[in-house]
């Protein structure tokens, strides 16, 4: 089997295509897309795509190892030609300060064989920031004015 880890930016996608097995099992192409960093407390999205000549009986598991454990985004059995299917799930808190370096794990299994792939993600803290907003610009000693307070995350992309 031979396995090729392409990087874009802000993302990891991971393209497994099978390249070992028999004839009738040939040529199927497995693409797992995952942000390369994840930022805790939010949510984010993990994609699986299949494509293969046969329909031929596949279980795909895409998990997240970290820490804090091993969470299971995705496991599927698929028979059809084609499959794409995206779902979301929430990041857990990064062990560590400030940051955890945590592995997406790709196990697909067929026929009479099994292949698994890992690829590094970041968990990340979001920054909490404080936004103050009010009525005007500058007061005047003994003005009372009107504010706001909102409570931000940021994070650079």
């Amino acid at each position: 089997m031979l396995a090729a880890v392409l990087i874009f930016p802000g993302s990891a996608l991971l393209l497994l295509q099978n390249m070992t097995l028999p004839e009738p099992v040939q040529r199927q192409n497995y693409a797992v897309a995952i942000p390369s960093q994840l930022y805790y407390p939010f949510s984010e999205t993990v994609c699986l795509q299949l494509s293969k000549k046969q329909a031929v009986p596949t279980h795909v598991t895409v998990t997240l190892q970290s820490r804090a454990g091993n969470e299971t985004l995705i496991t599927q059995s698929i028979s059809q030609l084609n499959f794409f299917h995206c779902t979301s799930f929430q990041v857990p808190p990064p062990v560590g300060k400030p940051d955890e370096v945590a592995f997406i794990v790709v196990t697909v299994l067929e026929a009479n064989s099994e292949f698994e792939k890992k690829q590094k993600v970041l968990i990340k803290h979001a920054d909490k920031k404080t936004f103050i907003q009010t009525d005007k610009p500058v007061y005047k000693p003994g003005q009372i004015g009107m504010s706001r307070i909102q409570f931000c995350f940021s994070f650079a992309l």
